[in-house]
């Protein structure tokens, strides 16, 4: 059975798309079968830090009825990924019946993966609500800011009233160190659990860092850096773990590899 993660955040510019790249290239590495979706239509850009050059996306599916065998790109580092397309103003503006079409075309891979990663649009719009309920955990990158905390907690009561959703998993991203970390975390979390019945799990924190800056640059994930910093590997790899630990939740509506 595929477990399937949202790798969701508040506000964009917080490490969103880079946390799910390297966690789905280091789950892969640890042995597990891992498909990513870039369901950030319209500015995806995971292909991009996977150095993974597109020719069909999910809008292919959607305008030419391709089949997803043909969007599916198998990287160099071992996973597939599923582009959502960038730049194409269709795709910014998807009703709920084209999002379904596109959480039921993953279908086919039910036997072929072990954990799809869905990389979703930052914020909380209706597609970032709906394809992270179609999830089975929804993992929230959070940093240690203001902003941050102001908008991870919208979306979580978004993700609360609309969707049912009644546990998120936090990753605290840039991080001075692991006692600020879960600092922020614990701060973050008084917030939440004051104002909605909420269970949250903490996964790990990540700190800023050269190297996965650098990466982005040059389009290598970080975790496939043989000079990564001993911090950063023992950090993804405490993430990565985490991830395929945390219990599925439930939520209303279409959810992905169900027939619901």
């Amino acid at each position: 059975m595929v477990r399937s993660i949202a790798i969701a955040s508040g506000k964009g510019g917080v490490g969103k798309t880079s946390l799910a790249v390297n966690c789905a290239v280091k789950l892969n590495a640890d042995g597990y079968n891992v498909g990513l979706l870039d369901a950030d239509f319209g500015m995806a850009n995971s292909h991009i830090l996977l150095n993974q050059k597109i020719e069909n996306s999910v809008n292919d599916i959607l305008e030419k009825n391709l089949n997803i065998e043909k969007v599916i790109h198998e990287t160099s580092a071992g996973l597939k990924l599923i582009p959502g397309g960038s730049g194409v103003l269709e795709l910014l503006n998807l009703n709920s019946k084209k999002r379904w079409e596109i959480i039921r075309s993953l279908d086919v891979l039910k036997n072929d993966l072990d954990i799809l990663v869905v990389d979703t649009p930052a914020g909380a719009s209706d597609a970032s609500i709906e394809f992270s309920a179609a999830c089975d955990a929804v993992v929230i990158v959070l940093v240690p800011e203001p902003t941050s905390f102001m908008d991870a907690y919208s979306f979580i009561k978004a993700l609360f009233l609309e969707k049912k959703i009644d546990t998120v998993s936090i990753v605290v991203n840039l991080a001075k160190n692991e006692k600020a970390a879960k600092k922020s975390y614990d701060s973050f979390k008084k917030i939440v659990t004051k104002f909605l019945s909420v269970d949250m799990k903490f996964l790990g924190w990540l700190p800023e860092s050269k190297a996965i800056a650098g990466s982005i640059v040059a389009r290598k994930p970080a975790v496939l850096q043989k000079s990564l910093e001993p911090i950063l590997q023992k950090n993804f790899a405490e993430i990565a773990n985490n991830l395929v630990k945390v219990d599925a939740v439930k939520s209303s509506g279409v959810k992905f590899f169900s027939n619901k």
